[in-house]
């Protein structure tokens, strides 16, 4: 290895440790280690379980008075979620920090990343494709939260450097660690792990294929296996499973993630141009989608890398199709969040990309200016995500406000019925409802009379949603 080389491997590690201790401190500080978002709940709750050696809790009495977004409680109570994020989370609830978990994650995909880019086009690129990746602020914000996509890029980015290493090598021993990364991914978000696999095609490899599902078999295995114990079914997910409990919260149906039906549904199909506008624009490196555009051109039939820029190109394009039959509302997520594996693809092409576009830019503005234009859009990204962390701190401050508020008024005891718009985005309760403090999401027809009745003993409060919640005894 060249002192170049070195230089470069070097730096990598170092940029990969910083962008680890930003998330990290983004996770802790900035949103302060809430899971803002009901989703991120719900896996916490569900890690909350699993780091008891459970599946699933008992429901309380009166679930109907309890009731939380994403969260089934029927008999049980569990996440409609697959076991995946959760699981992972699990290990951080057990050492008593469940916030690094997602930042750890996010390391593991950056060195990944690197590793695999660094093997088909050079230490260069693959510090380019570090960078794009890791400042992308989709990239970042998750890696701060509790949401599922960080997991689901992580598996996805070890299968896409064990696919890269047999493809290499040729040893079908990759094939099948890569396929039960595939696994882990399907255990966190199933669609994106059917989208990678399929990508796998582009290899026109049967070996590749059998090895890859040998992988990825106890895998599935266990995914249909936890539906079995936690749905009744192994056909049974926990969408299905939550859609009652959606329609006595939004008295209307939600309807599964994925139809056809969204094929012809115009709300839709308009959202999901949102969605991809949302990435190209807000959500990754300035310049970053047209860069790696550019860089699917450079690498041409004849480079060594041709198979893989096929195998990336497919890794980005199946998703983008799949959005076709995919929900695409606006939530309170990252808005192209679905699309968090196009990233992979992004990262790799972009060094390729850059060095063909940077000669272009240096041929119209000299090679400074060329650069300062690269750096400047890598300094544009985590402006980015300032911009949408600011929003996203003072929404937290409301919604976690009202926990703030009983403990600062030393309710250290009690029942808290929540007056909001949306109460079951404030009832969390964890999932064995044995914390002093009591949180019900009633409807606005019930009383403080008939909650008293339900849980004698215990004070009532009433707790009024605003910018500064209003807590009143009321029994």
């Amino acid at each position: 290895m060249s002192g170049h080389d070195e230089d470069r491997v070097t730096g990598a590690i170092v940029v990969i440790a910083l962008l680890g201790v930003t998330y990290a401190v983004l996770s802790r500080v900035a949103l302060r280690g809430f899971p803002f978002s009901g989703d991120e709940y719900s896996c916490l709750l569900q890690a909350e379980i699993f780091a008891r050696g459970l599946l699933h809790a008992p429901a309380p009495p009166h679930p109907e008075l309890l009731r939380v977004d994403h969260v089934v409680m029927d008999g049980w109570v569990r996440t409609k979620y697959p076991p995946g994020t959760s699981a992972l989370l699990a290990l951080g609830v057990r050492a008593g920090a469940a916030w690094v978990v997602t930042p750890i994650e996010g390391v593991v995909t950056l060195v990944a990343v690197w590793l695999t880019t660094r093997a088909h086009l050079g230490g260069r690129a693959a510090l380019i494709s570090v960078l794009v990746m890791g400042l992308s602020p989709l990239f970042a914000f998750q890696a701060a939260s509790y949401f599922g996509h960080t997991p689901t890029t992580m598996w996805l980015a070890l299968s896409f450097a064990a696919t890269s290493r047999w493809h290499r090598t040729g040893r079908d021993v990759w094939a099948v660690l890569g396929g039960a990364a595939i696994g882990g991914a399907l255990l966190t978000r199933p669609a994106d792990a059917v989208f990678f696999a399929a990508a796998l095609l582009v290899f026109r490899s049967r070996r590749l294929l059998l090895a890859t599902a040998l992988g990825a078999a106890p895998f599935v295995a266990a995914y249909f296996a936890y539906q079995a114990v936690q749905f009744g079914s192994p056909f049974a997910d926990g969408y299905h499973a939550y859609e009652p409990t959606f329609q006595a919260i939004y008295k209307e149906g939600s309807g599964h993630p994925i139809a056809l039906q969204y094929l012809w549904d115009a709300k839709q199909q308009a959202n999901h141009l949102d969605q991809i506008c949302s990435l190209v624009q807000d959500w990754t490196v300035p310049g970053s989608v047209l860069v790696a555009i550019v860089g699917a051109v450079a690498i041409g039939k004849n480079h060594r890398a041709h198979t893989m820029r096929l195998f990336v190109i497919a890794i980005a394009a199946i998703p983008l199709a799949a959005l076709l039959v995919a929900v695409a509302d606006p939530d309170d997520g990252a808005r192209p969040r679905y699309l968090s594996m196009t990233l992979l693809a992004i990262a790799f092409l972009a060094g390729p990309g850059w060095d063909a576009a940077s000669r272009s830019l240096a041929t119209l503005l000299g090679p400074q200016l060329a650069r300062a234009a690269g750096a400047a859009a890598l300094v544009m990204a985590p402006v980015q995500l300032g911009a949408f962390l600011g929003h996203r701190i003072q929404e937290i401050w409301l919604r976690e406000g009202l926990f703030q508020e009983v403990q600062a008024l030393g309710i250290g005891r009690g029942v808290v019925v929540v007056r909001a718009e949306w109460p079951t985005r404030y009832a969390r309760n964890g999932p064995f409802f044995d914390r002093p403090v009591l949180y019900l999401s009633a409807d606005a027809g019930t009383t403080v009379a008939e909650v008293a009745a339900i849980y004698p003993g215990l004070p009532v409060y009433e707790a009024t949603e605003g910018r500064t919640w209003k807590i009143t005894r009321r029994m």
